[in-house]
């Protein structure tokens, strides 16, 4: 029992040893203890903050990326062994199961190489980023950094670019097409690839209904 406790001691050191050398390595860009949301909107042209996105749009990036964004801490334990079975059945790497907080970790701090060190940080700062700020803090870099494809870097500049409109002008159908693009920008951006932006369109509609947004799925524009 006393080796077992030592044995336990010893990893619990490794790991608080290594959870601090990846949060003080990994900062040379970004800050997480230093208004990151501050930091990243000095860097974004057109940030918006929480306040200002379109709930619409809100739950079609919660339907498509994270349906259970609100109440996970920061890794989805379902998500991922949900994709597991899923890649298992079918052979090969499908689904990530990634959480948008695991997206923000890896797109402000990380490359995007497959390595278990890589995911290992990952996942060190997807918990430092939960710890630290609001859900809506994360939503809110997360769509003011990601890349929509078509040169559209935050979610502003894809309104403007794909729809010519402010952000609280898009319709429901707009929102989801938006949503859609998050999932692969240089595939499903309705500028460069609209018949395969309408297609992530209806994918983004039929989870919106899924998960209790739309009481029935609207028409596509």
């Amino acid at each position: 029992m006393k080796k077992i406790l030592s044995l336990f001691c010893v990893l619990l050191v490794i790991i608080i040893g290594f959870s601090y050398y990846v949060l003080q390595t990994t900062a040379e860009h970004y800050h997480l203890d230093a208004d990151l949301p501050k930091q990243v909107a000095a860097e974004v042209a057109d940030y918006v903050t929480y306040a200002e996105i379109p709930q619409d749009l809100v739950k079609a990036v919660i339907a498509v990326e994270d349906h259970r964004f609100f109440s996970h801490s920061g890794v989805d334990l379902m998500g991922l062994g949900r994709a597991l079975i899923v890649n298992l059945k079918r052979g090969r790497l499908t689904q990530g199961g990634s959480t948008i907080t695991q997206q923000l970790a890896k797109n402000l701090f990380l490359s995007h190489e497959q390595t278990l060190s890589r995911k290992v940080k990952e996942l060190i700062l997807t918990l430092a980023l939960e710890r630290n700020y609001s859900k809506e803090e994360i939503l809110e870099m997360y769509l003011n950094y990601s890349y929509f494809g078509a040169g559209a870097y935050g979610i502003a500049e894809a309104s403007e670019k794909f729809f010519a409109k402010e952000l609280n002008q898009l319709t429901i159908e707009e929102c989801a097409m938006l949503a859609g693009v998050l999932k692969g920008p240089s595939i499903y951006n309705p500028v460069e690839f609209p018949e395969q932006a309408a297609t992530r369109q209806a994918i983004a509609l039929k989870l919106m209904q899924q998960n209790g947004y739309l009481e029935e799925t609207v028409s596509q524009q």
